[in-house]
C-alpha cells in the first residue's frame, strides 16, 4: 500500500486494514517492473519487482520521499539489478547490486538521502561452487567480438578453449564495455620455448593475452579467475594461457593485475585485437557467489 494522509476521526475500510498489515510486514501486492525504473513518490511504503533478463537499474532522486519512508526492492529476473543514486545520496554496507532472488529496502533518513539495506544472504560455507553462466559455452566463429551478460557473481572463472584467429593476433578482454585505461597487468612470456621475459602492462583499456593462436591442432587455451566482481574496489586477477601456431611454435603467458572499474561486473567482452573474427573455439564464463 503506498504511503497516504490520513485525517481525523477516518474510518478504514477492512482492505485498507488488511493493505496497511501487509505493508507493515514487507509484504502485499508489488509493483512489476521489467526494465530500469525511477523512483516516484507514490513507491513510498510499497514493494518494487524487477524481472528481466538484463542488467537493469532503479534510480533514486531527492524531494520525493521523507525521513522514515521505505521502498522494499525484490529482484526476480536473471539480470543484475543496481540500486543507482539519481540526485539523492544512497549509502550501503554490501552491494547496491541485487543479483536474481535477491532483495533489499530503502530506509530514507531525509528527503535527499536513503540507506540501503541489502537482505542477508547464505552462510556457514567457505566451498566457493563456480557455475557456467553462458549455457554450453559461446562458441567463437563469424564475429570480432562476443560478449556475455547476466553476470552477477562475486568470483568469474574464464576459460577459452582452442580458439582460433588470424596470424599475429592477440585477445583481449574487457569488462561492462569499458575501454578507458582502467586495466593494469605484469606477467611474463615464453615463446618457442625461450626463456620467460618479465613485462608491465601500465594503466590500458583491456587485458591481452593469447597471442598468435592459429593452430587448428594443438590448441589454444587461456584460464583467467577474477575475484570481488560484485563489489565498487578492483578487482584482482590471475591469468595463464599458451597458443600455438603450428606443431612447433609457441608463446606462454602468465599474468596477474586487476581491473579498477567502480562498478560491479555485469557483462564480459572477448575480442580479438586486430578486428579480424575468430575461425574457432570456444568461451566459457563460470562464476561464483
Amino acid at each position: 500500500m503506498a504511503k497516504q494522509t490520513f485525517t481525523t476521526g477516518q474510518v478504514l475500510t477492512a482492505a485498507q486494514m488488511t493493505s496497511l498489515q501487509q505493508t507493515a510486514m514487507l509484504g502485499g501486492a508489488a509493483s512489476a517492473k521489467t526494465a530500469s525504473y525511477v523512483l516516484v513518490a507514490a513507491d513510498a511504503g510499497t514493494a518494487i519487482t524487477m524481472n528481466s533478463a538484463s542488467a537493469t537499474t532503479i534510480t533514486v532522486n531527492t524531494a520525493l520521499f521523507a525521513a522514515g519512508d521505505t521502498v522494499q526492492i525484490i529482484n526476480l529476473g536473471a539480470g543484475v539489478c543496481t540500486i543507482t543514486a539519481g540526485t539523492a545520496t544512497v549509502n550501503t554496507s554490501a552491494t547496491l547490486a541485487l543479483a536474481q532472488y535477491e532483495s533489499g529496502t530503502l530506509d530514507f533518513i531525509s528527503t535527499s538521502a536513503a540507506i540501503f539495506i541489502k537482505g542477508a544472504g547464505a552462510t556457514g560455507t567457505t566451498t566457493e561452487s563456480y557455475n557456467l553462466i553462458n549455457t554450453g559455452g559461446t562458441t567463437l566463429t563469424g564475429a570480432a567480438t562476443f560478449t556475455v551478460s547476466g553476470i552477477s557473481k562475486k568470483a568469474l572463472f574464464l576459460y577459452i578453449e582452442n580458439a582460433q584467429v588470424s596470424s599475429g593476433d592477440r585477445l583481449r578482454i574487457t569488462f561492462n564495455s569499458d575501454t578507458t585505461n582502467n586495466y593494469q597487468f605484469t606477467g611474463a612470456r615464453s615463446s618457442a620455448g625461450a626463456a620467460y621475459l618479465p613485462y608491465r602492462s601500465g594503466d590500458v583499456a583491456n587485458i591481452e593475452f593469447l597471442r598468435n593462436g592459429t593452430s587448428t591442432t594443438n590448441g589454444n587455451y587461456a584460464f583467467l579467475q577474477f575475484r570481488g566482481c560484485d563489489g565498487t574496489g578492483f578487482k584482482p586477477f590471475v591469468a595463464t594461457s599458451n597458443c600455438t601456431d603450428s606443431t612447433t611454435t609457441g608463446n606462454e603467458y602468465i599474468q596477474s593485475g586487476y581491473y579498477k572499474g567502480t562498478s560491479a561486473i555485469t557483462t564480459v567482452q572477448l575480442f580479438t585485437s586486430s578486428g579480424n573474427n575468430f575461425t574457432g573455439g570456444t568461451f566459457y564464463v563460470y562464476g561464483a557467489q
